[in-house]
């Protein structure tokens, strides 16, 4: 969705208020502690004079808000901010960044990161369908990110660089997970969990660290050497969205929490994998935000960028 349709359709308050109810009580309002569906409105007025919409649990007394108990809990942004920022990350195809957000919002760059964040949690997969198990062709590969240009390509370099294993379905969904290492141990229960024994095949480039983890019978192995010659890649989906998380990174985060690596992972696959989908995308987002809350004591220990 973009701002201009976000614009017509939510032009006051409360349109987003009404749209959120709806979306997040489809069969009309319950209670968030006993779940009595016989819930009164009260229309009040807020610490700041802001007239403001509490719901009353007919059964049990309780008061709450719409966003109670929501990644909206405790935010006292309008919800129009909330739902443009939504649509600015979804429509980033190489993503936002808080800066960025903090701009286009008018908010400080505390409240952007936190929101930012919060909306990442909801642009999120919790479950994936293993990759590959209607018998697609699957791209294993592993990547490097961030680091310094200094000692560049060297081994001390490498190692200070975020390790990124990527699993993709030939022309289909794509899953990156940040790995301690690209050891056995490390990559093997990823590849088990992630890929389906429908896969068809297995391609991974000519490094011999797969060789006995994926069955000799599925596996292809790649020869960088020959590919310079012919310019046939052995993984080009893999390859592709790899590149286009880089660009993300460089261009649009320019820095990155490094404890936040699988939030920002998160974030690319879900929109890339719904990029056939991109009418729907706010709505999927919007509704994802109907989970539990994200505190902000959660997220702002150890915030090392790199």
């Amino acid at each position: 969705m973009n701002l201009f349709s976000l614009a017509k359709l939510f032009p006051t308050e409360d349109a987003a208020i009404e749209y959120w109810i709806a979306t997040r009580w489809p069969d009309g309002v319950r209670c968030v502690g006993c779940g009595h569906d016989t819930v009164y409105r009260i229309r009040t007025v807020g610490k700041t004079g802001k007239p403001s919409l509490i719901f009353e649990c007919g059964k049990c007394q309780l008061h709450f808000s719409p966003t109670a108990g929501t990644l909206f809990h405790d935010s006292h942004l309008p919800l129009q901010k909330w739902f443009a920022a939504i649509a600015l990350m979804c429509e980033g195809k190489k993503g936002i960044s808080a800066n960025q957000m903090k701009r286009h919002l008018g908010v400080t760059y505390k409240t952007a990161w936190y929101m930012c964040h919060r909306i990442r949690k909801a642009m999120s997969d919790e479950f994936i369908n293993p990759l590959g198990s209607e018998g697609q062709i699957v791209e294993v590969d592993e990547s490097f990110v961030g680091g310094t240009k200094r000692l560049s390509g060297s081994t001390v370099a490498k190692q200070n660089k975020v390790k990124v294993l990527g699993i993709a379905e030939r022309g289909g969904r794509v899953h990156l997970k940040k790995v301690k290492n690209i050891k056995l141990e490390s990559i093997v229960p990823i590849l088990d969990a992630a890929i389906s024994p429908n896969a068809s095949a297995i391609c991974t480039d000519g490094s011999t660290r797969y060789v006995n983890m994926i069955p000799k019978d599925k596996h292809i192995r790649g020869n960088h050497a020959r590919e310079l010659q012919t310019g046939q890649v052995s993984n080009p989906s893999i390859e592709g969205a790899f590149s286009l998380f880089k660009r993300g990174v460089v261009g649009s985060y320019h820095k990155l929490g490094v404890e936040h690596m699988d939030a920002y992972l998160g974030e690319f696959c879900w929109r890339f994998n719904r990029r056939r989908e991109q009418a729907e995308m706010f709505d999927s987002a919007l509704s994802n935000m109907t989970r539990e809350p994200l505190p902000y004591a959660k997220l702002k220990g150890g915030d090392n960028p790199f």
